[in-house]
């Protein structure tokens, strides 16, 4: 399930280019989020490491951003690891990938999400994030672009929005992200609203599995996913080098 799960998830949050070099996934989208610009590699790492990390670099270089290398847990990736390691680059962002499988039944929120246009929705997050103009344009492109059944949500609070989420169905996976709250508003049950009200209109959809990607350090966020039944599946975490090809 560990890749189905990780395929699923890079479909629901989509490039504007990929690469497939032996195995190896490049993908691209003019360097927002780190998820949409990286190298994943599902299988075994292969021969000719050396060569295949050079030209994952060359293409990252010739779009002038930083080669970045997804690494999953599942894969036993310590062999690539270690190599990019000794090319300099840095460890960042261990995470977790959180599953819950759903059943048809009521989640019994006690509060009222708001579905949103995807423009409504952007102004809002973009505020909540206070996300550059050049950001907010590339995520409005991701979020365009994506084309398995999506739902904006927002949590308003004296009418105004405190808290936004997005899910992502496909194949009955029901994905969750960009969930944020406000920061003066955060420990009062929002996120858990907008969470719960993705996963009944996930299971009304007959979604049948969620899941959820977070930081291993956001300690508040790890315990909320697993206060709503989430379960650790595996973890990953970036290598980034340099723009400049320095590293060594």
């Amino acid at each position: 399930m560990h890749r189905v799960v990780e395929e699923i998830s890079l479909k629901a949050w989509p490039a504007f280019e990929t690469i497939n070099h032996y195995g190896w996934l490049m993908r691209f989208a003019n360097g927002y989020t780190k998820r949409a610009n990286s190298v994943t590699v599902f299988d075994r790492v292969g021969l000719d490491i050396e060569e295949k990390i050079t030209y994952c670099e060359s293409q990252y270089r010739a779009r002038k951003q930083k080669p970045i290398f997804r690494l999953l847990s599942f894969t036993n990736p310590k062999m690539l690891d270690d190599e990019l390691a000794a090319r300099g680059y840095e460890i960042i962002e261990p995470s977790l990938v959180m599953g819950l499988i759903l059943s048809e039944r009521s989640l019994n929120s006690t509060y009222y999400i708001n579905q949103e246009t995807l423009n409504d929705w952007l102004v809002a997050y973009h505020s909540l994030k206070a996300l550059g103009e050049q950001q907010s344009t590339i995520h409005r492109m991701i979020l365009a672009g994506i084309k398995s059944e999506i739902l904006f949500v927002s949590f308003k609070q004296d009418e105004e929005i405190v808290a936004c989420g997005i899910g992502v169905l496909e194949s009955g996976y029901l994905g969750i992200f960009d969930l944020v709250t406000s920061p003066m508003q955060r420990r009062r049950g929002y996120a858990t609203a907008i969470i719960q009200g993705l996963l009944q209109w996930g299971i009304d959809k007959g979604a049948y599995f969620s899941y959820i990607q977070v930081v291993k350090a956001n300690i508040p966020a790890c315990k909320l996913y697993e206060k709503l039944g989430y379960e650790s599946m595996y973890e990953y975490w970036y290598r980034v080098g340099c723009i400049s090809g320095n590293q060594q």
